[in-house]
């Protein structure tokens, strides 16, 4: 046993981390005992020194040091149960730690105050075989001011073996650290911090994700209002007519409203396009108000009509761009001023076999304004100024163009 114990110390002794690993799923909090076990090796006449962090304090044991020859209770089991029990002591005179072991159904309170009884200054408790040679924090209501240490089975079988094969063994005991279940107080601290830093970064991002898609939509709400407003403005420039018997739109091979398919009738109130394309106003205009584009061909009223939109600055009004220029015309890149009141139009093709000059808004081959009976919006005639600028569409110079070379 004494030959074991020189060269497996490494077997012997139970480390800190044991300690831990077997006991942190019970308890809150717990002290550690450091256990220094010397005896005289008979064979080399040779002191054997050992200390290892291996107990730990009882839950109501005091928290102090204490030192003596061990002693053991003189039964086949060294349960201690038996308060009448006496205790095998090399020593009897000299201060003594008494050395029992777990189990036989009493309780440790009941083998502290029978050790205590016969005069111990400490007990040390040993497990009784686990696996994973566990080490429990003791429960010992009613021990008074005994020290109660418990150490594993291993370490506490190998001491009573030596103290039964007549070997003097001393023992003290020291105070050691104070643990936790899983963590030090360091790794609370820092996992308390590490918590907050993550808690803090996700609520930050959250904030700045929140705070940038409400600023995004608010700026398309910004964009959509001032959109409709400058649509409101493009729409007011644009021509209105009322159908009359014999106009082309009205005949049998006339083509119907893109919007509601209906076919146009006399009387029926029109707004002119920027392309051209006619449609009911009562049609076209909400159509106008959301899309800003002609159902037909796509083309952007606003741009149309010089209407620029800075959306960077939407709430900022924009300006309509408007062309002026010398009062005479002489050629087509030519300009001509115009009043503030006129009302922009193109010449109108309904047809591949209509040309320019046959338009119902143009009586006069050149540049001419005259008086023309136009709807406003709310559906009262006025007579306002129209001035017609010619060209001004490429696909219809074209077929201008076409026109005259087989005329």
């Amino acid at each position: 046993m004494v030959s074991l114990l020189r060269g497996c110390p490494g077997m012997v002794w139970l480390s800190a981390g044991q300690l831990l690993c077997g006991y942190c799923s019970l308890v809150t909090t717990f002290w550690t005992a450091y256990i220094n076990v010397s005896f005289s090796d008979p064979g080399t006449n040779q002191t054997v020194w050992q200390r290892s962090e291996s107990g730990i304090y009882g839950q109501d044991s005091p928290l102090e040091g204490v030192q003596g020859l061990v002693g053991i209770p003189q039964s086949p089991r060294p349960f201690g149960c038996n308060p009448e029990l006496s205790y095998f002591r090399p020593q009897p005179q000299q201060p003594w730690v008494a050395l029992i072991e777990r189990g036989n159904g009493c309780t440790f309170s009941e083998k502290i105050q029978n050790a205590a009884g016969q005069g111990a200054n400490a007990a040390v408790i040993f497990n009784y075989p686990t696996p994973a040679n566990e080490v429990v924090q003791m429960s010992h209501p009613g021990t008074g001011d005994t020290v109660a240490v418990m150490i594993g089975n291993i370490k506490g079988s190998e001491i009573l073996a030596l103290v039964r094969d007549g070997i003097s063994v001393s023992m003290v005991i020291e105070v050691g650290k104070q643990h936790g279940p899983w963590m030090s107080q360091y790794s609370i601290f820092f996992v308390s911090i590490s918590f907050f830093v993550v808690t803090a970064a996700t609520v930050g991002y959250f904030i700045f994700y929140s705070a940038r898609r409400l600023r995004i939509a608010r700026a398309q709400t910004r964009k959509q209002k001032q959109l409709k407003h400058e649509a409101k403005k493009a729409i007011n420039q644009l021509g209105v007519r009322v159908l009359k018997h014999g106009d082309q739109e009205t005949g049998p091979e006339a083509d119907s409203c893109a919007v509601c398919i209906d076919t146009y009738k006399p009387n029926d109130v029109v707004r002119i396009l920027t392309c051209n394309h006619i449609f009911h106003k009562n049609c076209i205009d909400p159509w106008l108000l959301e899309h800003r584009t002609c159902p037909m061909c796509k083309c952007d009223i606003l741009k149309a009509l010089g209407i620029e939109i800075d959306i960077e600055k939407a709430e900022e009004t924009p300006e309509i761009e408007q062309s002026s220029s010398n009062p005479q015309r002489t050629g087509p890149d030519s300009q001509t001023e115009v009043p503030d009141s006129a009302i922009y139009t193109l010449p109108t093709v309904f047809g591949p076999g209509r040309r320019l000059d046959e338009s119902p808004v143009i009586e006069d081959h050149h540049y001419i304004s005259e008086e023309q009976h136009l709807f406003n919006n709310d559906g009262r005639v006025n007579s306002l100024s129209v001035y017609v600028l010619p060209q001004d569409n490429p696909g219809y110079e074209e077929i201008d163009l076409q026109d005259e070379e087989k005329s």
